[in-house]
């Protein structure tokens, strides 16, 4: 009976460390991330829109980061989708929305049948703190 007195004492006495030690400590925040890149479709063709979500998450406010949005490589090593914009990300998950209008001709405009990735990256000053990509099939 001892012995058990004992031990609850020991595994009291242990947890209402813990707990203290988790209370002066400050919390552990992590830098804002892409959970995930999405588009409303998988195929599209000329004179559609790609309708781009971009899921991100942050354990504290932050209004100092920017989404670069990149992709869609022609024929000629030009990314024809080039989008930039600020994203103020609160404490808890946010979707970030963008329209890209793919060009009337996509054949002409150097874009074969094909897969082509959309690569999306948060960027902090100056220095990349998440990335993600999303690959579309483009077809006449």
């Amino acid at each position: 009976m001892h012995r058990q007195i004992l031990a609850a004492i020991v595994i009291v006495s242990v947890v209402a460390a813990i707990v203290m030690i988790l209370s002066l400590h400050p919390a552990v925040s992590s830098p804002p991330a892409i959970t995930a890149v999405t588009t409303d479709k998988e195929l599209y063709h000329s004179r559609e829109v790609i309708k781009i979500a971009i899921f991100l998450n942050a354990s504290q406010e932050t209004d100092d980061i920017i989404v670069r949005i990149v992709g869609i490589r022609d024929q000629f090593g030009r990314m024809r989708l080039s989008h930039t914009m600020p994203a103020n990300i609160s404490s808890k998950p946010a979707v970030l929305t963008y329209d890209y209008p793919l060009p009337h001709c996509s054949s002409c405009s150097g874009l074969k049948n094909g897969v082509y990735e959309i690569n999306v990256t948060l960027v902090r000053n100056g220095a990349i703190i998440s990335h993600m990509t999303r690959s579309v099939q483009i077809s006449k």
